[in-house]
C-alpha cells in the first residue's frame, strides 16, 4: 500500500501554485496533490520539487492561453531584451528581401539594419557623415 502525500510535498505544491493566475490555483493545486496519491515517498519528494521549478513556466502557458475580451484570444506582448533595449545588438542574422537586397536582423528583438553601411551615398549619411543608425 502506498502512502498518502506527506505535509511538505503538499505544502510544496501549495507555494509552487501560488504564483499561478487566481481563476487556476485551486484547479491546479488539487490536480497536483492528486498525483501525489499513489507514490512513494521519494518520488513525492521529487514531484512536488519538479512542480515547484516549473511553476513559472506554467503560469507564462496559461497566461498567455487566457481569453481576451469577448472570449477572443488576448495579444501577448512581447517584452524586448534588455540589451536590445539598450541597443546592444548581438545576434544578428543575414537575411535577403524579394529584390535581393541584403540586411541583417536582431534575432532577439527583430530590428532590421540595412547592409549599406559605410561611406556610399546610398547609406543614408547624417550629418557630419555619420550614419542614421
Amino acid at each position: 500500500m502506498t502512502p498518502p502525500p506527506g505535509s511538505l510535498c503538499c505544502r510544496t505544491v501549495e507555494l509552487a501554485v501560488r504564483v499561478l493566475p487566481a481563476e487556476h490555483r485551486q484547479r491546479y493545486g488539487l490536480e497536483f496533490i492528486a498525483e501525489l496519491y499513489g507514490m512513494p515517498k521519494a518520488q513525492q519528494r521529487r514531484h512536488s520539487a519538479r512542480v515547484l521549478t516549473s511553476a513559472w513556466a506554467l503560469r507564462a502557458a496559461l497566461s498567455e492561453a487566457a481569453p481576451g475580451v469577448n472570449g477572443k484570444r488576448a495579444v501577448r506582448t512581447i517584452h524586448k531584451p534588455l540589451t536590445c533595449r539598450l541597443n546592444l545588438h548581438h545576434r544578428w542574422r543575414w537575411l535577403s528581401t524579394e529584390d535581393g537586397d541584403r540586411f541583417e536582423r536582431c534575432q532577439k528583438c527583430g530590428k532590421d539594419r540595412s547592409e549599406k553601411v559605410g561611406g556610399s551615398p546610398e547609406a543614408g549619411q547624417g550629418m557630419g557623415g555619420i550614419s542614421s543608425f
